[in-house]
């Protein structure tokens, strides 16, 4: 069943929803003051408007709440960005996304309304720094609450460690192993007798600090 997106202003990270949602097949608008970068990229849209995205009468005629979700990028204008999502907030949108660039930034979003803030940098940068210092990390989901789902492919010392998935459910309380990954094969919810083999993946959901403890033994 197809849904209906708007993403306002097409920067790099606007069109790359777009091109995603298109290839799933959903209607999507795009909104843009720049009719060069709106008619390059008017194929990915079921409707392609040129205009200026902080104009108050501009989002009113957009029908807004109309939309499963409405997406922002305002490339790097901050203010554009923070007047763009007043705008769709009071315009009755259903969900709003919005890119940030900075933790103030990230702040001021969150208090005028969106309900998703992505910013990438910091997430990149806290994958690739958790990646770094725990090397066997494949993946991780941060679930709110400080619970994780990670992905961890098995090393020696966490093989010796924690022979069997009952070794390492005694050991790390918890912790839950959801699934094992074993080359082409899926073991879901594994019993206790499961025997840790080298390069299987674990997919693990537990609480950040027990991960962090898990994370010594790999």
């Amino acid at each position: 069943m197809s849904r209906q997106f708007a993403i306002l202003g097409l920067g790099f990270f606007g069109i790359t929803v777009a091109q995603e949602l298109h290839r799933q097949h959903d209607e999507v608008l795009g909104v843009d003051r720049d009719e060069s970068r709106v008619d390059n990229y008017a194929d990915l849209f079921s409707h392609a408007i040129v205009g200026d995205i902080t104009d108050e009468q501009v989002i009113g005629q957009l029908s807004l709440s109309e939309y499963d979700a409405v997406v922002i990028d305002t490339d790097d204008n901050l203010e554009a960005s923070m007047i763009c999502t007043l705008l769709v907030r009071e315009h009755q949108a259903q969900q709003v996304w919005v890119k940030a660039h900075s933790d103030t930034h990230y702040r001021l979003l969150k208090r005028l309304g969106a309900d998703h803030v992505v910013y990438p940098e910091y997430d990149i940068g806290v994958r690739v720094g958790e990646s770094l210092h725990y090397h066997a990390l494949v993946d991780f989901i941060d679930l709110g609450n400080r619970q994780f789902v990670v992905e961890l492919q098995t090393t020696e010392q966490l093989e010796t460690s924690f022979p069997t998935v009952g070794d390492l459910n005694r050991h790390n309380k918890s912790l839950s192993v959801i699934a094992i990954k074993r080359g082409n094969e899926l073991i879901r919810t594994p019993g206790n007798d499961i025997t840790l083999k080298p390069q299987d993946s674990l997919v693990l959901l537990g609480e950040l600090e027990e991960l962090r403890r898990l994370g010594r033994h790999l």
